[in-house]
């Protein structure tokens, strides 16, 4: 049985995937994306990550289908 950080980096992992990101360097826990010419850079460490881009409205598109993909919520800056 996986711990629930490994758990958890393999589903964020899948999404991640899904949505068109790939690994930068060495490291498995940052990320990276282009969406509509934006990068979007995310860090990842055991059950936390940070997600930076920016455009604001397309963090904001991002992050609401990161949020949905978990039935997460968001409670603002």
């Amino acid at each position: 049985m996986p711990s629930a950080a490994r758990a958890w980096h393999t589903m964020m992992s899948t999404f991640l995937e899904r949505e068109g990101c790939e690994t930068v360097g060495f490291e498995k826990g940052m990320w990276r994306v282009v969406i509509d010419s934006h990068w979007i850079l995310l860090g990842a460490h055991i059950n936390g990550f940070v997600i930076a881009c920016a455009n604001r409205t397309v963090l904001d598109a991002f992050r609401y289908r990161l949020l949905e993909a978990f039935e997460g919520t968001y409670e603002g800056p």
